[in-house]
């Protein structure tokens, strides 16, 4: 009895051992890979604000992007798919399924995760970014950090000789996945939370648990030591725990939650209608960028300059400050349809933070709240029920916000959760 009960000890001291080696490997690899994405999207930026004129390269950027892809994969533009596709099939050997090797996996007509992804996504965001598409940056790191996690685990398979578990490999992911979260937002918590559950949120991948918080507190900490920038808030105001308050978040939450269905539900049928357009994917995108480019000029035209376009990150802290356009929303909700449907590449989370925050700035005076309080509830309400991750949001509401009422911002991301229905950015989870 005492042999067995040592033996199992041991082997679980080897695999924590190895699972930390192979967590830390990730993570260490990850970062310096998100400092050079925000690096290259800090220098599209700053080129693009310094020539304006770069706008008009829009639908130029997404048939260059189109071109990209089709040249080298158009498989590649479904990386998170994939991603998550490894991460869910390897949740079946938890539950006793015959074990499956990441070989035989590719072998049954499933395409390995590529060695040109991680370049490939590094270049068309910054084309993104240069020519003031509506993209954000976390699709591309989250893609970046489960990439660099798998060609990791293949080197891992070669130098041992022997092919590894589907099992295995999906921890990989979830650990690249952690740690690109983790280290784009400076929040590790999030970034496990996230990297657990983003493949599906009915499932709880504890097994995962540990070598998801290496990698993202590693990732983390030298992303930091790296000055990857992160985004300014507002610290918002504390709300007591009452029940006026309650009914008050829970009317927040209610709207968020629907406005959260709405963007996804709008992101679908945008995908949907865009592939109808046209059997030539460039004409498609030709189409769908000069319309970004004419809904970027009107709105120009409006406010006086281009801050809808690219990342529009200031604005939540403008938002915060109750400094916005009165509609800001709508602004960076129809520029950030367009750009998906141009096939441009980045991501939908930044989008709908400003999204969320702008709103509920313009909201704060009906509710008698501060712009800095509402806009926050806003951004994490309406992630909150866009990703269907309403831990890993509300992770993310306390490092990002810094906020101090953690009851309060729960109560908002479990409603907006709720409400928001089964759409999710992440088709994956859609049903």
């Amino acid at each position: 009895m005492m042999e067995s009960m040592a033996g199992t000890w041991s082997q679980h001291i080897r695999k924590t051992l190895a699972w930390t080696v192979r967590a830390l490997f990730v993570g260490l690899a990850t970062a310096p890979a998100i400092a050079l994405l925000t690096a290259l999207i800090n220098i599209a930026s700053q080129t693009r604000h310094h020539n304006s004129w770069l706008i008009i390269a829009i639908p130029i950027g997404a048939v260059v992007t189109t071109f990209l892809f089709s040249s080298l994969g158009p498989h590649l533009q479904q990386g998170s798919i994939r991603i998550m596709s490894v991460i869910a099939k390897s949740e079946g050997e938890m539950e006793g399924s015959p074990l499956l090797t990441y070989t035989e996996d590719v072998a049954n007509h499933e395409r390995p995760i590529s060695t040109k992804l991680a370049p490939l996504l590094l270049a068309t965001t910054f084309i993104t970014h240069l020519v003031g598409a509506s993209g954000g940056k976390e699709g591309v790191g989250v893609q970046i950090g489960s990439s660099l996690a798998s060609y990791i685990g293949e080197a891992e398979n070669r130098l041992r000789r022997r092919d590894f578990a589907l099992h295995h490999q999906g921890v990989y992911l979830i650990c690249g996945a952690a740690a690109g979260f983790g280290a784009l937002f400076n929040a590790p918590i999030a970034g496990v939370l996230f990297g657990l559950q983003f493949s599906n949120p009915r499932i709880n991948r504890i097994d995962a648990f540990l070598p998801a918080l290496i990698a993202s507190y590693s990732a983390t900490l030298l992303a930091k030591h790296l000055s990857v920038p992160v985004i300014e808030t507002v610290t918002a105001d504390k709300l007591p725990f009452t029940m006026g308050n309650l009914l008050t978040l829970l009317l927040i939450a209610i709207l968020f939650g629907l406005l959260s269905r709405l963007f996804c539900t709008l992101i679908h049928h945008t995908r949907r209608i865009t592939q109808s357009l046209s059997p030539n994917p460039y004409l498609r995108t030709l189409f769908t960028s000069t319309l970004l480019l004419g809904a970027s000029l009107a709105i120009s035209l409006i406010v006086g300059s281009f801050e809808f376009n690219g990342l529009s990150t200031h604005l939540i802290k403008e938002a915060g400050l109750g400094n916005i356009h009165p509609l800001s929303p709508l602004f960076k909700f129809v520029l950030s349809m367009l750009t998906i449907a141009s096939g441009f590449i980045g991501g939908e989370v930044v989008p709908i933070l400003v999204i969320g925050a702008t709103a509920g700035s313009l909201l704060a005076p009906l509710l008698s709240l501060s712009p800095a309080t509402l806009s926050m509830l806003g951004a994490i309400g309406m992630l909150s029920g866009a990703t269907k991750l309403p831990l890993a949001c509300f992770a993310l509401g306390l490092e990002l916000y810094g906020y101090p009422s953690a009851s309060m911002l729960f109560f908002v991301c479990a409603v907006s959760y709720f409400i928001s229905g089964p759409a999710s950015i992440y088709r994956q989870h859609e049903q």
